[in-house]
């Protein structure tokens, strides 16, 4: 309850700002690993066609977890909170995307992306506000 409490007196809105720029790094990160991954592909000859799905929720889980630290850092609180929204904002983001080029439709896969986004966020977030180290005084 007190936790509700705090929310109030600092406000949604910088919360929500924090997500959303969180998000739009996440997605931006995304963009940059796939062009490098593309570029890396172009170089290769041989690429098995099983292992685009793992690449994809590589650079999914690796995308949502640095939106999720982004986003925590940007709030400085509540860092599996923020880190989750931003996964989930992220995995919607690429879901309406997905979709709307998609002739099939929801892909099969995007359960599983979805637990594994709102994981990693989560993580990224925590790792972002309880990862600091903090000097103690012994005296």
């Amino acid at each position: 309850m007190k936790d509700l409490g705090a929310i109030e007196q600092k406000g949604f809105l910088p919360l929500l700002r924090a997500v959303l720029l969180g998000t739009i790094a996440g997605a931006a990160i995304c963009a940059v690993l796939l062009a490098v991954c593309a570029l890396a592909f172009v170089s290769t000859s041989n690429i098995p066609h099983d292992f685009l799905p793992a690449f994809i929720l590589i650079v999914s889980m690796l995308s949502a977890f640095f939106s999720g630290f982004i986003t925590a850092k940007l709030s400085k609180r509540y860092g599996l909170v923020c880190g989750v929204l931003s996964g989930l904002l992220l995995f919607l983001f690429f879901l309406v995307s997905g979709v709307s080029i998609s002739k099939n439709g929801v892909v099969s896969e995007s359960t599983t992306r979805l637990a594994v986004m709102l994981i990693s966020g989560g993580i990224g977030g925590l790792l972002a506000v309880n990862g600091g180290f903090r000097r103690k005084n012994n005296l």
